[in-house]
């Protein structure tokens, strides 16, 4: 009788630089490895600097790749909308979205004489390619905490409330603390449970994570 084939779990981070975003991989990486997996970080692509599209992968598993192919996303953190629609590519019928709902104009758009997609464009088509979609202002959170920067951390928080994720929230929330500057510890941890908070108040709360095969 031959064995099970392994199962992964594939989360895949978009955002534009200075966002955290691969900071946010780091952390769920570190999470997935204090609850006993095994995590691969895929390789980034992208502009890193302010502005530029960036992205970053985690998968959860036996293996040897962070790598995600076209329709193998189980879970996309978008911190930044176009960016997550620049991701359709990556979902599934059964992929699930979180998005911030802060938007990022690029300087290039502006200066090509483009304007930013409306809102409601940008998830009609996200939606298109997947029904499971929240989304959160995260931005807008993290600036009425008075700690902008940590946008990526109320994602995160937010991410893991909804339950999508193979590790509980302890062992996230320790995860971000633990990569957190001290004097950025009591920020990040309101910033953390005021994501939670978001999802409690949408009544959007899952049971059971996303799993890949």
């Amino acid at each position: 009788m031959s064995e099970p084939a392994p199962t992964y779990f594939r989360l895949l981070l978009v955002g534009v630089g200075g966002q955290g975003c691969v900071t946010a991989a780091r952390v769920l990486g570190d999470a997935a490895v204090a609850g006993g997996s095994s995590a691969h970080i895929g390789e980034l692509h992208g502009m890193s600097q302010r502005g530029g599209s960036v992205e970053a992968s985690v998968v959860v598993g036996p293996g040897s790749s962070g790598m995600i192919g076209p329709g193998q996303a189980d879970v996309v953190l978008g911190l930044e909308p176009v960016e997550t629609w620049r991701a359709v590519g990556r979902m599934n019928a059964r992929t699930r979205v979180l998005m911030n709902s802060g938007c990022i104009v690029p300087a290039t758009l502006t200066h090509q004489g483009k304007t930013y997609p409306p809102l409601p464009e940008v998830l009609g088509a996200i939606r298109a390619a997947t029904s499971h979609v929240t989304v959160v202002d995260g931005s807008r959170l993290a600036s009425e905490a008075g700690f902008p920067r940590a946008a990526n951390v109320v994602m995160l928080g937010a991410l893991s409330a909804l339950g999508y994720l193979p590790f509980n929230e302890e062992t996230l929330l320790q995860a971000v603390l633990g990569r957190s500057p001290k004097r950025f510890v009591e920020d990040n941890s309101r910033a953390f449970e005021l994501g939670t908070q978001a999802i409690e108040a949408l009544g959007r709360r899952a049971h059971q994570p996303a799993r890949g095969a």
